[in-house]
């Protein structure tokens, strides 16, 4: 199910984009759930989820630092990325870990947003195999996961401050086996920078999003760096989608849809996303930007079906339809 792309894709950039089509009715289907819990539930058990699995990776729902670089790690393990709350796993999730039949769980974050609490509701479902990934900061975390994955050819380079590019990458670097490193805008984080220098194996860097969210003194710190950018999160997403749609890596016949405004929803299905290697696309839930109307139409011929995720409140049927028009 996976491919595997050496990261000379990555930094080769200037490739064509492709031909606008124009998208006339196209199919639409929406995965949501009562909450952000029984959504990223409701994603791993859609008929474009799975089946079984052995292997779960749970992240917090309260807040994205410590999940953004966690989409690669479920993807090594051809797993689900499901939410939980801080001190209770919801009712949900628990359901969609029975069905699965999971019997190991990586859960990401330390204590303070994943309690203990959580393992022991676990252990009572039976999965007594659960290994937490944390560190001190969102920073040091996003290096443990990167340790777990292993690195073969680079690294991704996102922003720990905000979550959109992290998401917008996310997909991608989970197809292509590559670790999402968090860094600050305007210096690198220690824990991040001794992990690069120890990693001989390193060739190149990707860095996310633009110089108000990572600076060039940053860039200057890291190996062979090239940037993926637009002027704001939408154009940055539709950026990416088109680089690496246009690089072979992206299929776009099944195409996801977010809310750009929070995380929760865009995190889940990033794991759904690459197992069908598509991306997910980022929009604005009350007007929609041009960037994101136009790569709808760029790639409106290769789509089968659109997957709009969340409900109502997160992105109105509304705001899909002005995608569209």
């Amino acid at each position: 199910m996976k491919k595997s792309i050496a990261l000379s894709l990555l930094l080769t950039l200037g490739l064509p984009f492709g031909q606008a089509f124009a998208a006339e009715e196209p199919a639409t289907s929406r995965i949501s759930g009562a909450d952000r819990y029984a959504t990223s539930a409701n994603l791993s058990n859609s008929y474009l989820g799975w089946e079984t699995s052995e292997v779960a990776v749970i992240a917090t729902g309260r807040d994205f630092p410590d999940a953004l670089s966690a989409t690669p790690l479920a993807y090594k393990y051809n797993a689900p990325l499901l939410l939980t709350g801080t001190n209770s796993l919801p009712a949900s999730v628990a359901d969609e870990l029975d069905r699965l039949g999971v019997s190991k769980v990586y859960l990401i974050g330390g204590t303070s947003v994943i309690s203990e609490n959580v393992v022991k509701q676990l252990n009572e479902l039976g999965i007594t195999q659960v290994t937490r990934i944390s560190g001190k900061d969102r920073y040091e975390t996003s290096v443990n996961i990167a340790k777990k994955l292993g690195v073969s050819d680079g690294v991704v380079v996102a922003a720990g401050q905000s979550f959109a590019d992290a998401l917008s990458i996310a997909p991608i670097a989970a197809i292509i086996e590559t670790p999402i490193l968090l860094t600050k805008k305007d210096v690198l984080p220690t824990s991040v920078a001794r992990y690069i220098d120890s990693e001989d194996s390193i060739e190149g860097s990707l860095v996310v999003g633009g110089t108000g969210v990572i600076s060039n003194s940053v860039m200057a710190d890291l190996p062979y760096p090239e940037r993926i950018s637009g002027k704001d999160r939408y154009e940055t997403n539709s950026e990416i989608i088109s680089f690496f749609a246009e690089a072979g890596l992206l299929d776009m016949d099944y195409p996801f849809i977010a809310t750009g405004q929070n995380y929760p929803d865009a995190l889940s299905a990033s794991a759904v996303a690459a197992g069908w290697y598509n991306g997910v696309i980022l929009t604005d839930p009350n007007s929609p930007k041009a960037s994101t109307k136009s790569i709808i139409q760029q790639y409106g011929d290769l789509a089968e079906e659109y997957i709009i995720v969340g409900g109502q409140k997160a992105l109105p049927d509304s705001a899909v339809k002005a995608l569209f028009e």
